[in-house]
């Protein structure tokens, strides 16, 4: 036996996780077992329908990301203890937004799960804070409520553009 031949192991032309050919031929018809999206949407009122539709299934959602142009704020969606969560990422120099925010949601008698300090950058002195709030179980009033805290926590106008990116597991 040549020991440096292994015939247990894949061979380097075989993607990952196949031994044989045979292996690499039934992986090539699966269909992956979540899939990407990314969309640019032009106001608040085509974001609360869009998400709406898209937490008709809050199971099936991995994550979802809001990106709000031109600020280093971030908005995210993911399942944290078997409940569906918004988390906020808000850039600690801006000084008047995390009231606001907290504020708005304090007002709407959500609490927060999580509220902490994070990503102290050493150039600038500034920090994150980064907030977790449970969402709703109905798929409206959790995407009111997002369009809510980006339209009055976040001051976005009515026609703010945003990009979101999903990520869901595909139902077969």
């Amino acid at each position: 036996m040549n020991p440096f031949v292994d015939f247990q192991k894949r061979s380097i032309d075989l993607p990952f996780g196949c031994k044989d050919l045979a292996d690499a031929l039934a992986n090539a018809n699966r269909e992956p077992d979540s899939r990407d999206r990314w969309k640019l949407l032009s106001g608040l009122q085509e974001t609360e329908r869009y998400l709406a539709g898209l937490l008709l299934q809050p199971a099936a959602l991995l994550y979802l990301d809001i990106s709000i142009i031109h600020t280093p704020h971030c908005l995210k969606l993911a399942p944290l203890r078997d409940e569906l969560c918004i988390l906020l990422f808000i850039d600690g120099s801006d000084k008047g937004r995390l009231p606001r925010v907290r504020k708005f949601l304090h007002d709407a008698e959500i609490s927060p799960a999580v509220d902490v300090m994070g990503n102290i950058s050493v150039i600038d002195a500034t920090s994150t804070r980064i907030l977790i709030y449970p969402l709703p179980v109905v798929a409206p009033d959790a995407a009111e409520l997002i369009t809510r805290v980006l339209r009055e926590g976040f001051a976005l106008s009515e026609e703010a553009p945003l990009y979101i990116s999903s990520n869901e597991k595909t139902v077969a």
